[in-house]
Parts: structure tokens; sequence; C-alpha cells
């Protein structure tokens, strides 16, 4: 397979966020639509209150909005690589501490626009959405139609299941090298997603 699941998670010790705030229409991440133009400045995560020794900052952070919240060096990387961003932006977020105090260490929303349709329907096993029956709510078993990729799409969500971020091998294998904390890439055969 082309592309990989991108797992963003947090041990123990490493830092887990709770909600996205001052976002209003905070659904639209979730749906791929821009928010570049309105995005607000004071846009934040608090540390996870349910994880109070949890303090160490990883390159990705895991959140309970299930978006890829990257460190500085991390976007950087992102950046240099020709086309990793393609059809993504770039939203800048702030951290608050368990004491309510800003960390000082940048951090950025990588969110992914214009979701793919791409699923071999036959082949994907799950739970569909009585809301919105073109999405899986649980999925067990994943498989993709590569054809319908965009070949350009090297981070993307499958408009079928977007709770789940791909990333194209070659940009994997390029991100691996650069011993990101938080992130990993798996096959998406035999994947266990949550």
């Amino acid at each position: 397979m082309k592309y990989l699941v991108v797992k963003i998670e947090a041990t123990a010790r490493e830092v887990h966020l709770a909600r996205l705030e001052n976002v209003s229409k905070s659904f639209q991440l979730f749906a791929g639509a821009s928010r570049a133009k309105d995005f607000p400045d004071d846009a934040f995560f608090r540390m996870h209150k349910d994880f109070p020794k949890a303090l160490k900052l990883t390159d990705a952070l895991d959140n309970l909005a299930l978006v890829f919240v990257a460190s500085a060096r991390l976007v950087k990387a992102l950046q240099s690589i020709p086309g990793a961003l393609y059809n993504n932006e770039l939203l800048s977020v702030k951290i608050v501490n368990h004491k309510g105090r800003q960390e000082k260490a940048e951090y950025t929303i990588v969110h992914q626009l214009n979701h793919i349709k791409c699923f071999k329907e036959s082949a994907c096993k799950g739970e569909k959405s009585p809301i919105n029956p073109e999405q899986y709510d649980d999925l067990e078993v994943m498989v993709l139609d590569e054809t319908k990729v965009d070949p350009k799409a090297m981070l993307f969500r499958p408009a079928e299941y977007p709770q789940v971020l791909l990333v194209r091998r070659d940009l994997a294998e390029k991100l691996e090298g650069e011993g990101f904390t938080g992130i990993s890439f798996h096959e998406i055969k035999g994947y266990e997603f949550d």
C-alpha cells in the first residue's frame, strides 16, 4: 500500500490535550473546511486534567479534538518537503498547562482540507453513522481504492472516516528518520482503529 495510518498518542508522562477552546464552529475542522481566514489568535488547548503528571511536550500532541497538533520543529520539517502540505493549512494554537499558564513552545494545527472519498466500500467493515450514512462511526477494516486518491495528496483524511489521518509512504519515511515524538506510522492492513 502506498498510504499509512498516522497514530498520535501520548505515554503516561507525555502531554494529553483536552478540547480546542475559543474556536467557534470547531466542528468545521473535522469536516475539512478551511478556517485560515477566521481562525482566532487566542485559540488554545488545555492540558487534560485527568493526566496531571503528564508534562512532557512531544512533537505531535494527543488531543480530544482529533486534530494534528504539531510542534514548530515538525511543522518546519513538513514545510521543507515539497508537496507535504498540499491541501493542508496551518493554524496556530497555544498550549495552556495545568497551572493555567501558556507554554512557550509553539504549536500548530496541521489541518487537512477537502477530505478524499477513497474507500473500496465492498471491502471495508464497520458501523456506518446513522446521521451521515456516507461515513463510518466505527471502523474495523479499511481498504483504500488508491486510484481515487489525488496523487499530490501526501497528508489527508478519508471522507468516509475523517477520524483517521493518512500519510503517503514516502513522506512517512522522511519523517521517521527525524526522530519526532508522539507520532508513528502504521500499515493500514491489520490496523486496529479506535
